[in-house]
């Protein structure tokens, strides 16, 4: 309760609305209604829409419907426009659609067309679906370009594709190239592929290239690899280099190795550090180790230290232990002190217990905190298997035995 004491006194000192509606929401969770209520009246007084809107939820909750109404229009005409949609939410259970509809529109008026969209909701779940469309309708004509797509596909469903491409065509003119791309699809799943591509290059000249995937793929479908290299060229032009990465993975699923990797490099030159990595990847595969490691290397040199853990592997496997721990100590100086302990978990596994510790130890050393839980862990398998510890020549140091006393000769 002290934080209570300590918003009461906020409330009371500096005039905050929200630290009295805060402090009646702790009130009504401790079931001091009355006290809650006492407290959204103040806040209200003090201009507060939301703790009216907070006082015509507990009238409702109380079963007071007319009292809530009545608050709710109180904060809608200070203009909060989500009382409206509280409002409308009541006409519309009360059976007073067309009360419900004008409320909604009220909040579209000023600007706020979710209320129609949801009052829309309420229709279509009622399966009001001639009725949730025609106040979807009122919000595209307030503006509302999202709702043209929701409008598209219930016109589709209902097998009014021409109705459907209309609306898609009006939310393209106001500038979604989104719909464009929508309607691309509708086109060519009628089997019109020029008109889906001609859609398609539309909305790439107007700034969206994700478009050019599906234009690079029909391009390649066609047996145009050029054109589909030039689509995918574009837009890693316009800096989206995916394109040219799926057109690579196309190639490579039909057994283009070589076409696969130069447009892997043409993704890397333009930047994708993730490419160079595949790059590696598919050069190891193909048994060239030399050649992957000096793409890796040059992944890291672009800032990817992630892989700098793969090129110590690399080091390690070929027995060049001080490369791979040179290689974890740049990872761990670019803040990655991963690769400095999963290089230890290998030298761990493979028995070298010392050399696990000491890479722990730089690990730690390096601002690792979870690892001084594997030390620890460490220090007590030890402590447990070599309670005495080592003598000099790593044989375990047996427990002390005080001296025997000397023989006495008589």
């Amino acid at each position: 309760m002290q934080w209570a004491h300590h918003l009461r006194h906020r409330a009371a000192t500096h005039g905050s609305t929200t630290a009295l509606f805060r402090l009646a929401m702790m009130r009504e969770r401790a079931g001091d209604r009355e006290g809650a209520e006492a407290l959204l009246r103040q806040a209200a007084d003090r201009g507060s829409t939301t703790a009216l809107s907070g006082l015509a939820d507990m009238r409702e909750r109380a079963g007071d419907r007319e009292g809530a109404e009545a608050l709710a229009r109180q904060a809608a005409d200070r203009g909060n426009t989500d009382a409206l949609y509280r409002l409308a939410d009541m006409r519309e259970r009360a059976g007073d659609r067309e009360g419900a509809e004008a409320l909604a529109r009220q909040a579209a008026d000023r600007g706020n067309t979710d209320v129609l969209c949801r009052l829309a909701d309420m229709r279509e779940r009622d399966g009001d679906r001639e009725g949730a469309e025609a106040v979807l309708r009122q919000a595209a004509d307030r503006g509302n370009t999202d709702v043209l797509y929701r409008l598209a596909d219930m016109r589709e469903r209902d097998g009014d594709r021409e109705g459907a491409e209309a609306l898609f065509r009006q939310a393209a003119d106001r500038g979604s190239t989104t719909a464009l791309f929508r309607l691309a699809m509708m086109w060519e799943g009628a089997g019109d592929r020029e008109g889906a591509e001609a859609v398609l290059r539309q909305a790439a000249d107007r700034g969206n290239t994700h478009v050019l995937y599906r234009l690079a793929d029909m391009r390649e479908e066609a047996g145009d690899r050029e054109g589909a290299e030039a689509l995918a060229r574009q837009a890693a032009d316009r800096g989206n280099t995916d394109v040219l990465c799926r057109l690579a993975q196309v190639r490579e699923g039909a057994g283009d190795r070589e076409g696969a990797e130069a447009l892997f490099r043409q993704a890397a030159d333009r930047g994708n550090t993730d490419v160079l990595c595949r790059l590696a990847q598919v050069r190891e595969g193909a048994g060239d180790r030399e050649g992957a490691e000096a793409l890796f290397r040059q992944a890291a040199d672009r800032g990817n230290t992630d892989v700098l853990y793969r090129l110590a592997e690399m080091r390690e496997e070929a027995g060049d232990r001080e490369g791979a721990e040179a290689l974890a100590r740049q990872a761990a100086d670019r803040g990655n002190t991963d690769v400095l302990c999963r290089l230890a978990q290998v030298r761990e596994e493979a028995g070298d217990r010392e050399g696990a510790e000491a890479l722990f130890r730089q690990a730690a050393d390096r601002g690792s905190t979870h690892v001084l839980y594997r030390l620890a862990e460490m220090r007590e398998v030890l402590r447990r298997q070599w309670p005495y510890g080592l003598d000099p020549d790593g044989t375990p140091t047996p427990p002390w035995q005080p001296p025997s006393a000397p023989t006495v000769l008589g």
